[in-house]
């Protein structure tokens, strides 16, 4: 009997619930709110009836309605509210499923560490209850996160450990997406014939087993391949199958993305005013299901689309709004990974205490109580400052989106870091800065958090661009912060800050004590910095602007003193030194940026060998 005739019966029973939680679960995608609307239902039955899988199997199924609409904060919330019933009912399945959920919402928001973490529980749950099947959709989650870390050796393990697994099982629509997987991977490298190939018979194997919806997600990220090898008929032509296909599905996220795409590829053909209604039609649609990332691509491109026609006033508009959500992004983002947070928080403590009292004596349970609240105390507050600490760091993604060949080295010496990295785009402007704060460990961290809201402050509030005026403005504000406070506080922050245009090659740079590295024609020339931090300074100056004319090849270093001060080597442990450090980035010139990144991480970590981390480690590195 089909979940709808079961309901028609209309008795409060278990098998009801589970009818309920299973078209909930079918529906998810083609209809969100009456999916929602059914797990909330089978929330209240299984209440009444004390049905705890029921109601933590709704929890999860209306979690997962909220991440496609894009509401996080209920996501997360549902999703551990499930968790806790799940493991509680020691219901290994339904802790597993949770998990890969999580996944899926830390995807959304960039939180890549947790995800990972979410994934691996989940594989490690689905092979105590054996279940191959899910364990291959895992090993498919696992290749996604990697490429978005831009791991491609590892994204392309995950995913033929899913294919080989899936083939195994018979399972074509799994086997299927991990193909696309190979494909996005290959797009990423940009090998382009590779990433043709694993489309096509990804879309190939859909069609045969008439997965249409899946069908829909290889034909977008075909339709991606066709607009980075510029072919806009192609392109035409799929963005019009795709929301012909997702309006058959009842896929409204679907219909949006297409349409943003087609109006993306009119404009490519210069056809403009088709561009312009049909980007305007996606953002309408995205404006009703409140696709944040769609509304952020859509107002870009208005932006672009009416500075091109001279219509400034609409541009401004559209480039405000634009900015607009992409920061309301940010600070969800943010924030979500601070309310995660506190949701695993109050789990662990659940568990813990459930643990306690498992003790029979008495005088330990105390002892052990003491003691854990302590140590909680101490770990909680030291990790939700990483957490917030990460929230503020930009996402390697979008690095490499700006600067695509170059590496970032960041090793903090505790938990928490001094150092940090930064980065803000205006106009055709790349601004991104490699930053020293007072201290390390959670000190060094609080006045991290001031300095990069002070560098924010002075890029969007102020508008300034100009690497020398900002330093100055940040200096103001950071200044300006700390003496308010009674105390006399002289921390602050030593910064290596660029502006770089990719379209002039024109560098623009100002350090506050950290220096700028340019390796050209194998000589590395050292740009000096101003011999004043940002901050308290007795002798403060205005910061010196320097200007370089860049060519394709050469290589630009910023970094923090942490690499070059740390102590190893044998037989006599000793400092590395500049000097040495200088001779290592020489040395490597002829390497691939990511490949330089992973010398310097290896030569530092056989250098110390046993010698503790002296303090934090930053080193960025980017090829013109």
């Amino acid at each position: 009997m089909s979940p709808e005739k079961i309901m028609e019966l209309e008795t409060n029973s278990i098998q009801t619930i589970d009818a309920m939680n299973q078209l909930a679960f079918e529906i998810r995608n083609s209809d969100t709110q009456r999916s929602i609307s059914l797990s909330k239902k089978s929330q209240e039955l299984s209440a009444q009836l004390n049905y705890m899988t029921g109601l933590a199997t709704s929890l999860s199924n209306e979690a997962f309605c909220y991440v496609q609409i894009t509401n996080y904060e209920l996501a997360l919330e549902k999703l551990f509210e499930a968790l806790k019933i799940f493991e509680e009912t020691r219901n290994e399945k339904g802790v597993a499923q949770v998990h890969y959920n999580l996944c899926l919402v830390y995807y959304r928001f960039s939180d890549f560490s947790s995800g990972l973490d979410s994934i691996t529980k989940a594989v490690t749950y689905y092979k105590k209850v054996n279940d191959k099947s899910e364990i291959a959709r895992c090993l498919f989650q696992l290749g996604f996160v990697y490429n978005s870390l831009s791991d491609a050796a590892t994204a392309i393990e995950y995913f033929n450990q899913s294919i080989s697994l899936s083939k195994e099982l018979n399972n074509k629509a799994s086997e299927a997406a991990s193909i696309m997987g190979l494909g996005q991977v290959h797009r990423a490298l940009k090998e382009y014939d590779k990433c043709h190939t694993y489309l096509s018979e990804s879309m190939r194997i859909r069609e045969e087993i008439k997965d249409w919806r899946g069908y829909a997600a290889t034909l977008n990220a075909y339709l991606t391949l066709c607009l980075d090898t510029e072919k806009y008929d192609e392109a035409q032509q799929i963005s019009i199958k795709g929301i012909k296909l997702a309006t058959e599905l009842g896929d409204k996220m679907g219909i949006s993305r297409f349409m943003l795409d087609l109006g993306k590829t009119y404009v490519k053909q210069n056809k403009v005013s088709e561009g312009e209604k049909t980007i305007l039609e996606a953002l309408d649609i995205a404006e009703k299901i409140n696709l944040k990332m769609a509304l952020v691509s859509a107002n870009q491109a208005l932006a672009e689309i009416y500075e091109s026609k001279g219509e400034f006033e609409k541009s401004l508009h559209y480039f405000k709004e634009f900015h607009k959500i992409r920061e309301e992004t940010m600070n969800t983002n943010a924030a979500m990974k601070a309310k995660s947070i506190q949701f695993v928080g109050k789990i662990e403590s659940a568990q813990k205490e459930a643990e306690i009292n498992r003790l029979k004596n008495v005088e330990l349970k105390n002892a052990f109580e003491e003691i854990a609240e302590k140590n909680n105390e101490i770990t909680a507050s030291i990790n939700y400052a990483k957490r917030i600490q990460n929230a503020i760091l930009p996402p390697q993604k979008i690095v490499k989106q700006y600067l695509q060949d170059s590496f970032i080295l960041y090793k903090p010496k505790d938990i928490v870091a001094g150092d940090f990295y930064w980065m803000e785009t205006v106009d055709d402007l790349i601004l991104f800065a490699a930053c020293d704060c007072t201290g390390h460990g959670v000190p060094g961290a609080m006045v991290s958090v001031v300095c990069h809201n002070a560098l924010n402050k002075a890029v969007r509030e102020f508008g300034l661009t100009q690497p020398a005026a900002i330093l100055d403005k940040t200096a103001e504000i950071v200044i300006e912060n700390f003496s308010k406070s009674e105390e006399d506080i002289k921390d602050g922050m030593d910064v290596s800050l660029c502006a770089y245009n990719p379209k002039t090659k024109k560098l623009q740079w100002a350090g506050a004590n950290n220096p700028l590295w340019l390796v050209q024609n194998g000589e590395l020339v050292e740009i000096k910095a101003d011999k004043q931090p940002i901050g308290m300074n007795e002798y403060s100056k205005p910061f010196t602007n320097h200007t370089f004319e860049l060519n394709t090849g050469n290589t630009i270093y910023l970094f923090t003193d942490g690499y070059a001060d740390q102590f190893g080597g044998e037989p006599v442990q000793k400092k590395l030194t500049k000097k040495r450090f200088k001779e290592l980035i020489l040395s490597l010139q002829t390497k691939p940026m990511s490949e330089q990144g992973t010398e310097l991480d290896s030569f530092m970590t056989n250098y110390r060998k046993d010698v503790e981390q002296i303090d934090d480690v930053l080193v960025m590195g980017v090829k013109i």
